[in-house]
């Protein structure tokens, strides 16, 4: 495969090395259809990562004002009329084509006009794969005429990557981490499906591999739209504004499922699940067209230097605002989650339900991330890709994501609730439109001024690092902790002291009896502008009482970031009650746990722990 080596044709070695001087500003993916367009500027076109213990590729966006990423079947990457020329003579360019036919070529060093595509296992850690290397394989090329890839080395000698001319597949050797740039010639204009796969050796000898995965290409003018100005489609949203708010009971903070499935005599059907407790004594199911959520001004963060990274780096750049509903409860934020709890297990195929975004408006698009529990990202939904976009979930589960707004104003989120029944029916709900207000209300409402959450209790941590004490507190009806003052450890590593959760009751009155399980999760203790992660906060849930007829178990302990556990940060299990065994009442209660590091600085933090049942 490797070409004949000689001196190459000065032209050519020209656009090896010219540096521009002046750099136009970064231009923008476009939108063609259902794909983005990517046709100037920088894109690694096959990054490879891994998605957990998977090896896979996804697209790198660089072109435009910050990093973007794209699953590849997304993208249509574009070489311009301007990239086309003339192969040429002299015999050590024959394996593009015959001297003088033409090709459009993407080159080595970055034309500001052009797309300069590369590849990468840059998220790779060094040590991660045997040797530290990785092979990348162009599988297959379909389309009007050839691709080769190639770089040239000493003296402008070329050396071949991979070319649909003699056979496929060819194998790129990548080292890990890399970042690679080459040439790129197609032989005539059209359409170009180009198919990668990457494989690699893990460290502990795993063989890994990626699914074929094809890159699309188009090369020249893209086709004339058929009507360069149609009418709007009518099933698109319009952009909704202040008089759709008209009406709507507005949900500004506390704790609400906005998707919360439902199983009807008529098929499934979405709802939106009202735990504030603010408009009444209990949870309240809610049609979403008299609603609103609204992510208040409080909302509003300035994105750290996490947002970095992989994962996160969908959401914005470091330094850019965004307004952010968290996963983990806050006080004066809305705690947007989802639920499938009146879903029985056993009536969809594997309990499987994918909750769909299926249309979008707004003045701005939404990230929505969870966090897994070594702070890695996993992007459920960005609405700057192509819709629809699914959320999977499973009957029986409650749960919640990070909701990140790029801008402030009014959107509309169109989803619906799919799954196929055991007998292989396909089961969908209506779409249902649900309105967010981010930022200041348009309206000019106002929160409620004293709200009540009565599935909550708040943690009140006073430390003072000079005399050691500390004092957890609520309200006073019975949602108060005190535990002891504080005191330093024997080895002196830390503060830590224990008490007793206020008790909790579950009580279950439905016939059907499937039994329940209750969780709590804690918010970071908060004092001004410091913080302590309530993953430091740990316990040994215990079953204060139950009905005769009842069986409960108590959930495991749960061990603080100490002592290596994950706390209560994340939802963790305070009891549970077995299927046809769970109606009557219990109280539950849990030894709390609470230990620091001594560099904490002195202050009243301020926690809320949030209860669930389903």
């Amino acid at each position: 495969m490797a070409p004949a080596r000689s001196r190459p044709r000065p032209a050519l070695l020209a656009a090896v090395l010219l540096l521009p001087l002046a750099w136009p500003s970064p231009v923008a993916a476009e939108p063609v259809g259902d794909r983005t367009l990517l046709s100037v500027g920088h894109t690694d076109a096959m990054q490879v990562y891994m998605d957990g213990d998977r090896l896979d590729l996804r697209v790198k966006d660089d072109t435009g004002a910050s990093t973007r990423y794209h699953d590849p079947a997304d993208v249509l990457f574009q070489v311009l009329p301007e990239a086309e020329t003339a192969i040429p003579g002299g015999g050590i360019w024959d394996f593009i084509g015959d001297a003088g036919d033409p090709m459009w070529m993407l080159p080595l060093t970055q034309d500001p006009n052009l797309l300069w595509p590369g590849w990468s296992t840059e998220p790779i850690a060094k040590g991660q794969f045997k040797n530290d290397k990785i092979s990348l394989n162009l599988v297959d090329v379909s389309g009007p005429g050839d691709a080769v890839l190639w770089t040239v080395r000493n003296f402008g000698e070329p050396t071949l990557f991979a070319s649909s001319r003699d056979g496929l597949p060819d194998a790129i050797p990548v080292g890990v981490p890399a970042h690679v740039h080459a040439f790129w010639a197609f032989t005539a204009e059209g359409a170009y499906t180009l198919t990668w796969q990457a494989t690699g050796t893990l460290a502990d000898g795993t063989a890994v591999t990626t699914e074929e995965v094809e890159y699309h290409w188009h090369v020249g003018e893209l086709p004339a739209d058929p009507d360069p100005d149609p009418d709007p489609d009518p099933t698109d949203p319009d952009l909704p504004d202040e008089s759709d708010l008209e009406g709507r009971l507005v949900l500004d903070e506390g704790h609400v499922d906005v998707l919360s499935v439902d199983d009807t005599e008529n098929g499934l059907d979405l709802r939106a699940k009202d735990g504030t407790r603010l408009h009444g004594p209990a949870d309240v199911y809610r049609d979403p067209d008299d609603v609103a959520f609204h992510a208040a001004p409080e909302s509003e963060i300035v994105l750290g230097d996490q947002f970095a990274n992989p994962g996160y780096d969908q959401v914005g750049a470091p330094g850019e605002t965004r307004w952010h509903l968290p996963d983990t409860q806050k006080d004066g934020v809305l705690f947007a989650g989802w639920d499938t709890a009146e879903i029985p297990t056993g009536v969809l195929a594997d309990d499987a339900v994918d909750l769909t975004l299926t249309g979008f408006s707004g003045p701005g698009e939404l990230v929505m991330l969870t966090v897994d529990d070594f702070g890695d990202a996993s992007v459920k939904v960005d609405t700057a890709d192509a819709l629809p976009q699914s959320i999977a979930t499973s009957a029986r589960t409650h749960a919640h994501a990070n909701w990140f707004f790029s801008e402030p104003g009014v959107y509309r989120l169109t989803w619906q609730a799919r799954a196929e029944a055991t007998d292989g029916t396909t089961l969908s709900s209506p779409p249902r439109d649900y309105l967010f207000v981010v930022g200041e209300r348009p309206d000019g409402g106002d929160p409620d001024p004293d709200p009540v959450l009565e599935n909550t209790q708040t943690i009140t941590a006073e430390l003072d690092t000079d005399t050691g004490g500390l004092v957890l507190s609520v309200d006073p009806a019975d949602r108060t902790v005190t535990l002891p003052a504080m005191t330093l450890s024997p080895d002196a590593t830390r503060w830590s002291t224990a008490g007793d959760l206020r008790p909790v009751t579950v009580t279950d009155t439905r016939s059907a009896d499937p039994g329940w399980n209750a969780t709590a999760q804690v918010s970071a203790f908060v004092s001004g502008e410091d913080q302590l992660p309530g993953s430091h906060l740990g316990w040994l849930p215990t079953l204060t009482s139950k009905g005769a007829e009842q069986t409960v178990n108590p959930g495991p302990a749960v061990e603080g970031l100490l002592d290596g556990g994950p706390g209560l940060a994340t939802s963790q299990l305070l009891a549970s009650a077995a299927s046809g065994a769970g109606t009557g009442t219990a109280v539950l209660q849990a030894d709390l746990f609470l230990d620091l590091p001594t560099d904490v600085e002195s202050g009243t933090y301020t926690a809320l722990v949030t209860f669930t049942a389903i």
